[in-house]
């Protein structure tokens, strides 16, 4: 987020992001960034192109950020960045994200952790997400990356019902 805003905001932004994507019947997966951010995982079947991932992205992207431009912003640079940016950049061939499970080069090693949506809330703590910690959730409540590895959908009636 930029200076303006903090994690509770990217916490509302995320929530809202997740709201579209309902709406237009896709389902998502939350995971820690592993440092101030939240990434949305929408698991799609292999026969969409980049172009067409990218243009849903921007879709929802722009849609958000025209309906809450004081919360969310689509701008890339950070010196005129006002609110939480929706990062459509990284829906795109050959671009990455911190891998799920991956420790942060971050103060206390934050590991970029697969969430429950209920677990998005304003008691989220990323620094929490430590090595250790992370072992024990995932000894207790299991992989919670399983759903983006096993779910698969169509993004075409979305991409239709947005454009």
């Amino acid at each position: 987020p930029s200076p303006d805003v903090g994690f509770a905001e990217t916490i509302e932004v995320a929530l809202l992001v997740k709201q579209v994507l309902e709406l237009v019947g896709l389902v998502s997966f939350p995971k820690t960034s592993g440092s101030e951010g939240i990434h949305i995982l929408v698991p799609l079947e292999r026969r969409h192109t980049y172009e067409e991932t990218r243009e849903f992205s921007e879709i929802v992207a722009g849609a958000i950020a025209r309906a809450h431009p004081r919360l969310a912003t689509t701008q890339w640079s950070k010196a005129k960045r006002r609110g939480v940016l929706i990062d459509s950049n990284q829906n795109g061939e050959g671009k990455t994200i911190a891998s799920v499970y991956s420790v942060r080069p971050k103060p206390g090693a934050p590991v970029s952790t697969p969430l429950r949506w209920a677990e998005v809330n304003a008691s989220l703590d990323p620094a929490a997400f430590t090595m250790d910690a992370v072992l024990e959730r995932v000894a207790r409540d299991g992989d919670l990356f399983e759903g983006v590895l096993t779910t698969r959908q169509s993004l075409g009636a979305a991409l239709k019902t947005l454009r």
